[in-house]
């Protein structure tokens, strides 16, 4: 009786590895199969895509004046050469900005984020005018540029009868400082 229960034992191991072997074999991949990027689409359906290579955020810092300017009228880009981004960032605040654009990339709220805003404006219209032109005309007809996954009409249409140019030139000149970390 006992070499039959030592037999047994044998056999139910032997058993259990060869399950286990099977269960193993079923989770390896195909060798045959061709290894695709997640991104692909499988051969034979007749499409292929991959996705572009992410395009750097370009530095505001390698910019010529002229270039952040462009777009601007003469008196607006004087007054942006005299305005206070401390000034900007407290009018930011006392008209209600920071309650739909935030400083956190990760954090969806109802306008676009602010964080590195001033590299982020350079691509958002860069055939035409430069960064300082795009954040105001943001500011004063905010329908012009309607961010991909944002909706039109949300930010109010009055800026440009509220705010002063010169206080539009220190909120622009305050935009022009969030560059990455920076608070």
């Amino acid at each position: 009786m006992g070499q039959f229960l030592h037999n047994h034992r044998r056999f139910s191991v032997i058993i259990l590895l060869l399950a286990a072997i099977g269960v193993l074999a079923a989770c390896a991949p195909n060798p045959r199969s061709q290894l695709i990027s997640p991104n692909m689409v499988p051969e034979g359906s007749g499409q292929v895509f991959v996705p572009p290579t992410p395009t750097p955020i370009p530095n505001i810092a390698e910019l010529s004046e002229e270039e952040i300017m462009r777009g601007l009228s003469e008196d607006f880009v004087t007054l942006l050469a005299n305005a206070d981004p401390a000034s900007g960032q407290q009018l930011s605040i006392a008209n209600g900005c920071i309650g739909c654009h935030n400083m956190d990339p990760t954090q969806t709220m109802v306008a676009p984020s602010w964080f590195n805003m001033a590299n982020v404006a350079i691509i958002r219209n860069p055939a035409t005018e430069g960064p300082a032109a795009y954040l105001y005309h943001s500011i004063v007809a905010p329908n012009d540029y309607i961010v991909q996954g944002y909706n039109a009409g949300i930010m109010p249409q009055t800026y440009d009868q509220t705010l002063s140019d010169e206080q539009i030139a220190d909120i622009v000149a305050y935009l022009l400082t969030l560059r990455g970390n920076n608070p």
